[in-house]
């Protein structure tokens, strides 16, 4: 078990990573709308293309790389009022049930996201802003990616089931947790 918690603790950096991203994305998308308001409010002027740029680069920039963090933090919805009226082992059914459900719609979400990124990237899709083409195909990566990432954290949660006597839906638990993760 041990080793499953050093490759996890891997990907919880490559995990916070994504959040970092998202975060600094926040923040430049914000800084970009007040300078967009000031200039428009004070000066009659914009920036040319904020509204395209924003809506096309800095809101995929803020939900993907941050989507693996939230699914692993727990605060997504998981059946729990019905897991916890269950005995140990109908429990530990119903969660590998339930993994194995999440991880073949996900795989298939990858697949085809894949598959509509790719398509976007030999088309070299674009989008216009102030009467200039900037590339759109690069972000359709970031879909894929997401969904990859949430499959490798179910693949480590239902590892971890196997190899645990206390079945759980989330990989990082208070107990029975090494200490270097807390």
């Amino acid at each position: 078990m041990n080793g499953v918690w050093k490759a996890y603790n891997i990907f919880h950096y490559i995990k916070l990573a994504g959040i970092w991203i998202s975060g600094i994305s926040v923040l430049l998308m914000m800084l970009m709308i007040v300078y967009d308001v000031t200039m428009r409010t004070l000066f009659s002027s914009s920036i040319r293309g904020g509204f395209e740029i924003i809506q096309n680069y800095m809101m995929p920039l803020v939900v993907f790389p941050g989507l693996a963090y939230v699914y692993a933090s727990g605060v997504l919805p998981k059946m729990d009022l019905i897991l916890e009226r269950l005995n140990k082992k109908a429990k530990k059914i119903m969660i590998f049930f339930m993994l194995l459900l999440e991880l073949f719609v996900l795989v298939l979400i990858v697949q085809f996201s894949w598959e509509y990124a790719m398509s976007g990237l030999d088309r070299k899709t674009a989008f216009p802003a102030a009467g200039t083409l900037y590339p759109l195909y690069p972000l359709f990566f970031l879909i894929p990616i997401a969904f990859a990432m949430i499959v490798i954290e179910n693949i480590f949660i239902f590892i971890k089931n196997i190899l645990d006597n206390n079945p759980s839906m989330v990989m990082r638990e208070t107990e029975n947790k090494p200490e270097e993760l807390l």
